[in-house]
């Protein structure tokens, strides 16, 4: 018998806790890699604990990582088998990835991830890869009232992955008020912003059954419905 996949209920059940001082959901550290467009060459990379953004960054990023998680099984996420005995396999890698204890390793197992995402794909526009590792605890039972034992319910509790890809946008120009000054100028803005709105792709490792992890699949969420990246889910 092979195991059970992810149903709609632990899609969710993971989804709502990406919120700000969620109770069972710990986000240790976020890992953003810019990536420009045409070449794929990595232009910045920062590793931070996700808990030192300011809190509108955290909300943002949250609101992303609830969309990749968002949408119908089998037309927008797909859980997908790794293949087996592939040299380099991005199974490996983020199974490493997951149990480093030192984050140079981890950023580092996350950078051969983009390589491999970059390897034969390029983009007319600058990308954002974002990783995030976290622990995601679940209430298994209560404990009965009569109980001698103290504490609390038993829990169990998972560490994953989740990873987003998203594009960037270049600024549109505009005209501003200028209230100190009283007239109108344009605006001189020439940083990228990055949609967190749309995702063109991102993934959950391990992917989660009730309340067991299988490190053996993983849940990729496509761009679009009914659009998965075949080359990513092929190469990648």
């Amino acid at each position: 018998m092979g195991a059970k996949s992810m149903n709609k209920n632990d899609i969710a059940n993971i989804r709502k806790e990406f919120k700000l001082n969620s109770a069972k959901m710990n986000i240790r550290e976020i890992f953003t890699v810019y990536v420009q467009k045409e070449t794929g060459e990595i232009y910045h990379h920062m590793c931070q604990p996700f808990q030192l953004l300011d809190q509108e960054a955290q909300e943002l990023f949250l609101a992303n990582f609830r969309k990749v998680l968002t949408g119908h099984l089998d037309s927008k996420l797909f859980e997908l088998r790794f293949i087996r005995d592939v040299e380099d396999s991005t199974q490996t890698i983020l199974y490493e990835g997951l149990h480093s204890e030192i984050t140079e390793d981890w950023q580092q197992y996350m950078l051969d991830v983009v390589a491999k995402m970059f390897a034969n794909t390029v983009y007319e526009f600058d990308t954002v890869v974002t990783f995030i590792r976290g622990e995601y605890r679940k209430h298994t039972k209560k404990r009965s009232l009569d109980s001698e034992e103290g504490g609390d319910d038993e829990v169990y509790s998972n560490e994953f992955i989740l990873c987003s890809l998203n594009k960037t946008d270049q600024p549109k120009k505009a005209l501003l008020f200028d209230y100190i000054e009283k007239e109108f100028k344009p605006n001189n803005v020439f940083d990228p912003i990055i949609n967190l709105v749309a995702q063109m792709s991102g993934f959950l490792f391990p992917a989660f059954n009730d309340n067991a992890a299988d490190v053996n699949h993983i849940l990729y969420c496509a761009g679009k419905n009914n659009q998965p990246n075949e080359m990513f889910i092929e190469q990648v």
